[in-house]
């Protein structure tokens, strides 16, 4: 009878029960760079690469920064089956959603020179168009925000295991960057 009287109130106010029940929260875990330089030429900018045993999803991402000389930025998100090697490279310190989570696992690592092997590619999430100003003529560019897999009913960019990573790739633009790169991401059991 409780649960009757509860889920017709819970209708009358204009929710459903499954609305009503406390949300999951999921290990969340932030990373950023601050002028972050990229040579001209440039391929994979960043990638989150995955753990062993985890699955991580990329919940969103913002860069912003300006260009040695306007020009546009053909960036993809993409996932690799097989981590980068070569090339200069950081790890970025991430930081806990909650401390009541447990630390990252999965790492956050940028390039401020190109890898020199690229991964293998296994699909492209998304192609972004980034035009990207001088920073002599113009004050810095506002950058891009991007979440991804807002809608429910898809599946957010993911890594599993350790040999894939989720990636920004910047298509080798004619031009360095200098940027400051956030990313967002979740990290569940395999």
């Amino acid at each position: 009878m409780r649960r009757l009287l509860a889920a017709l109130v819970l209708l009358l106010a204009g929710l459903s029960p499954a609305v009503a029940q406390q949300a999951v929260h999921v290990p969340t875990y932030y990373g950023s760079v601050v002028n972050h330089a990229t040579p001209i030429g440039a391929t994979d900018v960043v990638c989150l690469e995955g753990a062993a045993g985890k699955v991580a999803k990329i919940a969103g991402f913002a860069i912003s920064g300006t260009g040695a000389t306007n020009v546009v930025v053909n960036i993809h998100i993409l996932r690799r089956i097989t981590f980068n090697t070569g090339g200069t490279s950081v790890l970025v310190q991430s930081a806990k959603g909650s401390s009541a989570h447990a630390d990252a696992t999965s790492v956050m690592r940028v390039w401020s020179s190109n890898p020199t092997s690229l991964g293998t590619p296994d699909g492209v999430f998304r192609r972004i168009r980034w035009d990207v100003e001088n920073k002599v003529t113009v004050p810095p560019t506002v950058g891009l925000i991007a979440q991804m897999a807002a809608n429910p009913y898809t599946t957010q960019p993911e890594a599993r295991g350790a040999t894939q990573a989720i990636c920004m790739n910047f298509n080798a633009p004619a031009t360095a960057t200098v940027m400051d790169i956030s990313m967002v991401w979740t990290e569940t059991e395999n």
